[in-house]
């Protein structure tokens, strides 16, 4: 009943945004997850307010606030530049939203590309993953990345690394095919295979 109350409310269009905002500081879960529905229904017209709910207070609100904004994306691209800041928020569910949400709302340019870059260096896995996914959406127009994302291919996680091979792929640049040819032929030698464990 929740979340056919939430997609009610979406049918209001902007009428509704105020109050759905405002829902995102809500202490249930749930019901921030029904105003995030809600929000990602109403599009174009929440745009402006969820790009000023990433300077909200509650940590909780703004990570919302660019989950939802990746969920709506494309049309969600004239909060880039809100984006890109919330990249570096000091916490790092934001961050991880963020750059997930410029991987969608920026999907179709290379402006975010230096933010995505910064992140791969990020102390958080999820941060670092949601980034390289990120540039792997982006395909090529993170050519500028090939050289950060040659340096977390031996990362720790191995999904950034996995969607950093992929992401090299999808650029597609001879500098990229290179790098990823090169990991790859040094990839063929099992690591974990040893004398006592061959297969």
């Amino acid at each position: 009943q929740g979340i056919a109350a939430a997609y009610d409310l979406a049918g209001f269009g902007a009428d509704a945004v105020p109050a759905l905002i405002d829902t995102l500081d809500d202490e249930s879960e749930m019901t921030r997850r029904h105003a995030a529905c809600a929000l990602s229904a109403v599009g174009e017209p929440a745009v402006d307010a969820l790009t000023e709910a990433l300077t909200r207070a509650n940590p909780t609100a703004r990570a919302a606030a660019a989950a939802i904004l990746g969920d709506i994306g494309l049309i969600a691209a004239p909060a880039t530049a809100a984006l890109i800041e919330a990249s570096k928020d000091p916490e790092p569910g934001v961050r991880c939203h963020a750059c997930d949400a410029l991987g969608t709302a920026v999907q179709d340019s290379p402006v975010a590309v230096p933010a995505l870059t910064a992140a791969l260096a990020d102390q958080n896995a999820d941060v670092r993953v949601a980034a390289t996914f990120s540039l792997c959406r982006l395909g090529p127009h993170a050519a500028e990345a090939v050289g950060a994302l040659a340096g977390v291919l031996d990362d720790d996680n191995r999904y950034v690394r996995a969607d950093a091979l992929h992401a090299m792929k999808r650029i597609g640049t001879p500098e990229a095919t290179d790098i990823l040819i090169e990991h790859l032929m040094a990839a063929r030698w099992c690591p974990i295979t040893t004398r006592d464990s061959q297969f």
